[in-house]
């Protein structure tokens, strides 16, 4: 047994070390208009579910090498290598699969930094970030732990390989869980497991992943060069989940706010009295809110998603529902020629401005250099 896998990664793997002897250094910082709309393109891949599909001439320069079988909650991510050797990596969005739809609305959050029990018994200890106080959407965090199992082997063949340099893409919730992947190899990079990688992340329609430590974690990692948020301004998606800020919990400390409070007493009787009882009545009104929403979309939608998983262990939980989206935006403005140009699209339904296709549209709206976009492309 032990013969035959070394000789299957050992076939597997040949093809690879052609092009990767050494380091690329053609990935570079910095958002780049063609390099995104590329990867908007290669998400659309999903739509053919062929068997065995090689992708052959789906787009220039790029060559496809895996799929992933339908795991976790329905997750799934290609492989494909870019000419000058960077490995793409990228998720597949939200389905029609129950599984994942629930994914997206298990809304409670998980630490960023801990370990993933799948219901095969295999377990993920995954770090997304190093402060103790960053915790991310559990459900995507769930997903995230089926994928990453599952790229494990794949990325210790390319690294061995001499392949360095990893762009990670996704639209909606796989933007979503780019983040968590690009994170990851951050942190596996750091630690010395994956020493050197160069990692770029290019998030479209992307929710909101995790609270504001995780944000300021991801971003501080990133330096502001080598993760991008890009968002169509139609688009509802990027505006969820709805998100709940708790004035003793998700706060620095000191907390300028709830010192606001002892400054009231200086204030006479009634003018007092009043300001208290608004900010008291606030207060607490946040503080019910996010446990409702902990409650209803944390704990039932997790027991109805354990339902469906069986053996599934949900990581534990944090006491927070304020969500933040991190990575440098890159803003798609709507205007009176988009609504022109989608006219037909729109007849298909209210969430047309999600398709990745207004986004490839947009792009070109506000970045010069890209081919004309037609119809009658994806």
């Amino acid at each position: 047994m032990k013969i035959t896998v070394f000789f299957s990664l050992y076939f597997w793997l040949s093809g690879f070390l052609l092009v990767a002897q050494t380091p690329s250094p053609r990935l570079a910082p910095g958002f780049d208009p063609q390099e995104c709309d590329d990867m908007l393109r290669l998400n659309f891949a999903f739509l053919d579910t062929t068997p065995g599909n090689q992708f052959d001439h789906f787009l220039p320069g790029h060559r496809f090498v895996y799929r992933s079988e339908n795991i976790g909650l329905d997750n799934a991510w290609d492989l494909w290598i870019r000419g000058d050797s960077t490995v793409v990596l990228v998720l597949r969005g939200t389905t029609a699969n129950p599984k994942s739809i629930l994914a997206d609305f298990l809304c409670s959050m998980s630490p960023a930094q801990g370990t993933l029990t799948l219901p095969t018994g295999d377990t993920l200890t995954y770090q997304l970030a190093a402060d103790k106080k960053a915790a991310v959407h559990t459900g995507f965090l769930v997903g995230f732990g089926f994928v990453a199992h599952d790229m494990i082997p794949k990325i210790d063949s390319l690294y061995l390989g001499g392949y360095r340099d990893f762009i990670v893409t996704g639209h909606s919730q796989g933007g979503s869980l780019c983040y968590y992947t690009s994170a990851w190899l951050y942190y596996l990079a750091k630690n010395g497991t994956y020493p050197n990688l160069r990692i770029k992340t290019y998030a479209s329609a992307p929710p909101k992943v995790g609270n504001m430590y995780f944000a300021y974690d991801y971003d501080n990692a990133m330096h502001a060069e080598w993760a991008f948020s890009v968002v169509n301004t139609a688009d509802a998606v990027p505006e969820m989940p709805f998100t709940t800020q708790q004035v003793d919990i998700d706060m620095n400390e000191p907390n300028p706010i709830l010192n606001l409070m002892k400054r009231f007493d200086s204030l006479p009787f009634f003018k007092r009295l009043v300001l208290k009882r608004a900010f008291n009545r606030m207060r607490k009104g946040a503080t019910k809110s996010s446990k409702a929403y902990q409650k209803y979309l944390g704990g039932y939608t997790g027991k109805f998603i354990q339902n469906m998983v069986p053996g599934l262990t949900l990581p534990p939980t944090v006491n927070t529902s304020y969500f933040i989206r991190p990575g440098v935006p890159i803003t798609l403005t709507v205007n009176d020629a988009y609504v022109d140009y989608f006219q037909d699209l729109a007849k298909e339904g209210p969430y047309y401005h999600h398709n990745p296709k207004t986004y490839r549209y947009l792009l070109r709206q506000y970045y010069s250099g890209l081919t004309e976009l037609k119809k009658d492309d994806d």
